[in-house]
């Protein structure tokens, strides 16, 4: 039996993230597709609270262009968790930070990530200060950045490399193809290989660092690539999307396949 939908739920309870999948799976099922605005009408419809703080808010949710990287992700946390933009460093949901991404199609309701996920912010790697952070920490769990990679929610949109998006009601006809909320600690107990993978690839991040030579080369779950502007100097710890593949097949509980050297899974 579901819990009540409320602010209270959405806010602190993980099942909300069950809750929604639910739905989606219920109208691609249904309709054969699930797009953003579908999911945020039913669960209005439902949540009178959460339907109510849009409307309230609706000024303050300002987006001036459709070319905003961050589109899509302020829209799902105001529309479905009820947050409005802000610069807070605390996690988005008492369960973890939301975060939106992409799969692409490989074949007949085949997919597979379509990119990297950014988690948290390293800073300019090159700084003493940043440096000293993971010098002395023999694993990613004894860094400060780990409570931000520990736990999250990944909105996962399927990438149509057909469509152009002009407006931003074009946004809110992105197809959802599910929602997941993961907390490492638990993957690390159950899948032993990711958790090896995860304090390899830690090594040679630490290593290149402190080495000065700050490099993604080798680095097969856990990356720390280029974050910012362009020509600019801060690094940002993130998931591969070999990883990210697998993540999403281990919290939707879908078998992960393999063709040739790529890893996908079967959406309905």
């Amino acid at each position: 039996m579901e819990a009540i939908l409320n602010m209270i739920c959405i806010k602190t309870n993980p099942i909300y993230i069950t809750m929604l999948n639910n739905r989606i799976m219920n109208m691609i099922t249904q309709q054969g597709y699930c797009t953003l605005r579908n999911i945020i009408s039913n669960v209005h419809n439902e949540c009178y609270e959460l339907k109510q703080y849009c409307e309230d808010n609706r000024e303050k949710f300002k987006i001036s262009t459709v070319k905003d990287k961050g589109l899509i992700g302020k829209i799902v946390e105001y529309q479905l968790f009820g947050n409005l933009p802000n610069s807070d460093s605390r996690p988005d949901m008492d369960y973890g930070d939301i975060k939106t991404t992409h799969f692409k199609k490989m074949g007949e309701n085949k997919y597979n990530a379509k990119e990297r996920l950014t988690i948290t912010n390293f800073g300019d790697p090159s700084k003493e200060d940043n440096i000293k952070t993971i010098a002395d920490k023999d694993s990613l769990k004894e860094t400060k950045y780990y409570s931000k990679m520990q736990h999250g929610i990944i909105v996962i949109f399927r990438h149509e490399s057909d469509v152009e998006y002009t407006s931003i009601e074009d946004v809110y006809n992105k197809k959802i193809l599910g929602i997941v909320h993961y907390n490492l600690d638990n993957i690390f107990e159950t899948y032993e290989d990711i958790k090896k993978t995860f304090d390899e690839d830690y090594e040679k991040i630490k290593k290149c660092i402190i080495e000065g030579n700050v490099s993604q080369a080798g680095q097969t779950y856990l990356h720390i690539h280029k974050h910012g502007c362009k020509n600019g100097l801060t690094r940002a710890f993130g998931f591969t999307n070999k990883f990210l593949t697998r993540l999403v097949s281990i919290q939707l509980k879908l078998p992960l396949k393999k063709k040739g050297k790529s890893e996908y899974i079967e959406f309905q």
